[in-house]
């Protein structure tokens, strides 16, 4: 038996609304939002999600969506 090491990475969307004068205010407050901690994505939607194997040797796996 061998000792391999599994990487999981999900993509999780949420929604969040945000009061500016256009879009790039809008990206701009959500973004410094959440910077500061006030918009955090709780377990949400998961819109993707994917696994490699890191093998002994160090080397790693393709991606494998699942």
């Amino acid at each position: 038996m061998t000792k391999y090491i599994v990487v999981i990475e999900e993509t999780v969307a949420q929604e969040f609304k945000i009061i500016a004068k256009n879009a790039e205010d809008a990206l701009k407050e959500a973004k410094k939002k959440y910077e500061e901690g006030e918009i955090v994505l709780e377990p949400g939607e998961v819109q993707y999600k994917q696994m490699k194997v890191i093998r002994p040797d160090c080397e790693f796996s393709e991606w494998y969506e699942f």
